[in-house]
């Protein structure tokens, strides 16, 4: 439960799980990645630059999603790109928290 918890306490995490709640099933990577983006800017979606998704995504694919995928709060198919938001009795805990 600890994992989970530390887990959580990344503000960028509990963005990204906020923004996968914005989504009914599984989301590219991509798409994620400006959603993210716009998300933590306070921006449109079209308001984020290439190299801001682009940083982003790197980030996804590389330390967020698979330290979220690991806990159960996503499942995270490096194959084709897609995240889904699993909804476990823990991963159903609200990812925004004050800070």
């Amino acid at each position: 439960m600890n994992d989970k918890i530390a887990i959580l306490a990344d503000p960028g995490r509990r963005t990204v799980l906020s923004c996968l709640d914005d989504h009914r099933g599984a989301v590219d990577i991509e798409t994620l990645a400006t959603d993210v983006v716009a998300a933590r800017e306070g921006t449109s979606r079209e308001a984020v630059t290439e190299a801001d998704r682009d940083a982003a995504l790197v980030r996804l694919h590389h330390v967020d999603l698979p330290k979220l995928d690991e806990a159960g709060f996503v499942e995270f198919d490096h194959e084709d790109g897609m995240v889904r938001r699993c909804r476990s009795e823990i991963a159903t805990i609200s990812p925004v928290v004050s800070d």
